[in-house]
C-alpha cells in the first residue's frame, strides 16, 4: 500500500512538471492544448522585415536604379495583386523580397506584377514610382484583347474565384517567357525572411534530386509557406493511433512482467496494485498528454525539403519549373478556365489526379501577414497584420542578425 501511494505521488509530481515544461514549450503549435494565441500571433521578426521592406522601397524609388541582367534569370517570382479596402501589401510584400539581395542576385531575379484591375489606377499601388522600380514586369489586360475581354467580364459578375486563376495564369504566362527555369508565384499579402533566395535556390537542387531519386523528371511544385494547423493530430488517423497507444500499454505490461519474473528483487515492488497503476493509469495519462501537446511539438516537421502531398495550406508561395508551367498548369488553367475552385485548390486537385510530387521547405522562408481578404472581408483579430488563422509560426522564430550573417557568408564565400 505504501509503494503505491508513494509511487503515485510521485508520478503526479513528475507529471505536473511535464504539463508546465510543455506549456512553456508548444505555446505555438495551434495543435495544442497548450496553444497559446495571444503570443503565437505576435509578429515578432515580420514586423521587424516589414519595416525593412518598406524602408527598401522608399530608397529604391528615390534611387531608380536599372537592373542590369547579362544572362537569363534563374527566378521569375510572380505576383498578381488587387485592390483592398483601405490596404496594401505590396509594398511591403516586394520589398521583402528585395531587400538583402546583392547585386548579382537581383540580376537572377525577374519580378512580374499584374495589378489585376482592367483600370490599374483602380489600384492604390497603380503609378507609384516603387512599383516601376521594383517590378521588371507590369503586364496589362491591355496587352491582348482577349484578356481584355475577359477581365471585363469576370469584373462585371464579380467572378473572384474564376478572376484569381485567370490572373494566376497571365502572370505564370509571362514569367514563361522571361526565360527563368522556375517561377515562385507569390500572394500579394506576404513578407520573406532575409536570406529567402539561397535558401529557395538551395531547396530546388534538393527537390530535384529527390524527385530524380523517386524515378520522376520533375516536380509540381516546391511549398515555401505553411499553416503548422493542419499538420498535428488528425481524426481520419485515429485507428492508427490507437493501435499505437494500446502497443505501448502492450510493450509497458510487458516489460513489467518480464522484470518481475526474472528479477526476483523487483517482486518485492511490482505488486498487483502496482502493476495496475502503471498499466492502466499512469501509461494512459502519459498517452494523453502527449496527443495533448500537440503534434508539431512533439513530433516536428523534418527539417529541409520533404513530401507534403497532404494537409496544406495555401498558395502563398509556389515555386513551379517552366516546364511545369507550359506543358502542364497553362492549358489547365485555360482548360478550365471558369471552374469555381479557388487556385490553390484547383492546384492541389490536379496534383491528386496526376500524382504529381509536392515538396515543401522546412523552415519556411515566408509569412502570410494578410489581415484582409482581397474580396473586401476582415479575417483578422489581430489587426491589419495578422489573418485569422493563416499563420506560420516559427517562422517568427527567426533572429534578424543571424538571418543577416548567414546571407553574408552565402554571398561572400571563404
Amino acid at each position: 500500500m505504501h509503494t503505491s501511494i508513494g509511487l503515485t505521488l510521485g508520478f503526479f509530481f513528475v507529471y505536473s512538471s511535464l504539463i508546465g515544461y510543455l506549456r512553456s514549450s508548444c505555446w505555438r503549435d495551434p495543435t495544442s492544448k497548450f496553444f497559446q494565441p495571444q503570443r503565437a500571433y505576435v509578429p515578432t521578426y515580420s514586423a521587424h522585415r516589414i519595416q525593412e521592406a518598406i524602408s527598401y522601397a522608399d530608397l529604391v524609388s528615390a534611387k531608380q536604379e536599372e537592373v542590369i541582367r547579362t544572362n537569363q534569370p534563374k527566378l521569375c517570382i510572380g505576383i498578381p495583386s488587387v485592390k483592398r479596402d483601405d490596404i496594401s501589401y505590396l509594398k511591403s510584400t516586394l520589398g521583402s523580397l528585395q531587400h538583402g539581395l546583392s547585386t548579382e542576385e537581383r540580376s537572377t531575379t525577374y519580378f512580374v506584377v499584374l495589378l489585376a484591375h482592367t483600370n490599374r489606377m483602380t489600384h492604390p499601388d497603380g503609378g507609384q514610382p516603387w512599383l516601376a522600380s521594383m517590378a521588371d514586369k507590369l503586364p496589362s489586360y491591355h496587352d491582348d484583347p482577349e484578356h481584355l475581354a475577359l477581365a471585363y467580364q469576370m469584373e462585371l459578375n464579380q467572378s473572384h474565384g474564376i478572376k484569381a486563376k485567370f490572373d494566376y495564369s497571365i502572370v505564370m504566362e509571362e514569367c514563361a517567357k522571361s526565360g527563368a527555369p522556375h517561377t515562385l508565384m507569390v500572394e500579394d499579402d506576404v513578407v520573406f525572411m532575409d536570406g529567402w533566395l539561397h535558401r529557395t535556390i538551395q531547396a530546388l537542387d534538393t527537390a530535384t534530386t529527390k524527385s530524380w531519386t523517386e524515378g520522376h523528371t520533375d516536380f509540381l511544385y516546391l511549398r515555401l509557406f505553411y499553416y503548422e494547423g493542419l499538420l498535428g493530430w488528425n481524426s481520419e488517423s485515429w485507428p492508427k493511433y490507437l493501435a499505437s497507444s494500446l502497443a505501448l500499454i502492450g510493450g509497458v505490461y510487458c516489460v513489467l512482467l518480464l522484470t518481475r519474473r526474472y528479477i526476483p528483487k523487483a517482486r518485492l515492488c511490482l505488486t498487483q496494485p502496482v502493476f495496475i497503476l502503471i498499466t492502466l493509469v499512469f501509461t494512459p495519462l502519459l498517452i494523453i498528454l502527449f496527443f495533448a501537446a500537440g503534434g508539431n511539438c512533439m513530433l516536428p516537421p523534418h527539417q529541409g525539403v520533404q513530401p507534403m502531398p497532404t494537409y496544406t495550406c495555401c498558395g502563398q508561395g509556389l515555386v513551379f519549373s517552366r516546364a511545369t508551367i507550359t506543358n502542364e498548369l497553362l492549358p489547365l488553367f485555360h482548360r478550365e478556365r471558369w471552374s469555381q475552385v479557388p487556385t490553390d485548390s484547383f492546384i492541389e486537385k490536379y496534383a491528386d489526379s496526376t500524382g504529381g510530387l509536392r515538396w515543401a521547405l522546412t523552415p519556411v522562408v515566408m509569412q502570410h501577414v494578410g489581415g484582409q481578404s482581397s474580396h473586401g472581408v476582415f479575417r483578422g483579430t489581430y489587426g491589419t497584420m495578422t489573418p485569422s488563422h493563416i499563420w506560420n509560426f516559427g517562422f517568427e522564430r527567426n533572429d534578424a542578425e543571424r538571418l543577416a550573417a548567414e546571407h553574408w557568408r552565402v554571398n561572400h564565400p571563404t
